[in-house]
């Protein structure tokens, strides 16, 4: 059964400041509060509501408490989460620190919200040594680069058009996945003295999911 805009809820958390380069913090403050303005312009009116997790309130613990709160919900069937934090191979950069991300994703699964949990799309570097995971916790899909992620300018707001067009994820992901705009952002981040840059997003678990698709 589809799944309705009063049933679906977004959740976007972003703090990419905290953990920041200094000499960045300038790019990072303008991608958080883009981060939000983006989500919030696109999909707000596709779904019942837009919650944020943002500055000082991003930690590991508050992500899994709200993901429990929302699904706790009986009016919420589905719940998609946008992620723009700083990401290594297998963590993400939460205010606190680095939390390896299979633990995370061990605290999620023990909540038991895979009934509500659908998309979780990260703009994280490495998000896809994060994706196999959070799809474990529960997620029908989740979505992250390959390397290094440069191309959110374009990959960001490209994907979130054509999910809030109802295009499967995997359209949405392959759109993101311009090669040429991302070899563009790849080779400029390379000039800022970033290494490993790979932007090319992958997805894992149910790819054809789409905006009114069910969590389970």
């Amino acid at each position: 059964m589809a799944v309705k805009r009063k049933q679906r809820v977004l959740l976007v958390v972003a703090n990419l400041t905290t953990h920041g380069r200094e000499e960045l913090k300038w790019l990072y403050q303008w991608l958080d509060a883009n981060a939000l303005n983006v989500a919030t312009v696109m999909l707000g009116a596709l779904y019942r509501r837009v919650y944020t997790l943002t500055g000082e309130e991003v930690t590991a613990a508050n992500l899994v408490e709200q993901l429990e709160t929302l699904a706790a919900d009986p009016k919420t069937k589905a719940i998609d989460v946008l992620i723009n934090l700083h990401g290594w191979t297998g963590k993400l950069w939460f205010v606190e620190g680095p939390v390896i991300v299979k633990d995370l994703a061990d605290l999620i699964a023990g909540k038991h919200l895979e009934r509500k949990l659908r998309l979780l799309y990260s703009t994280a570097c490495y998000g896809a040594t994060h994706a196999p995971d959070l799809v474990r916790a529960g997620f029908r899909v989740a979505s992250g680069a390959v390397g290094v992620n440069a191309n959110g300018a374009h990959d960001y707001p490209t994907q979130l058009l054509y999910w809030a067009m109802g295009a499967t994820y995997k359209s949405a992901l392959a759109a993101g996945n311009n090669k040429l705009i991302t070899a563009v952002y790849d080779e400029l981040a390379r000039k800022f003295d970033f290494e490993d840059v790979n932007s090319v997003k992958i997805a894992v678990g149910k790819k054809k999911t789409t905006i009114t698709s069910s969590a389970t």
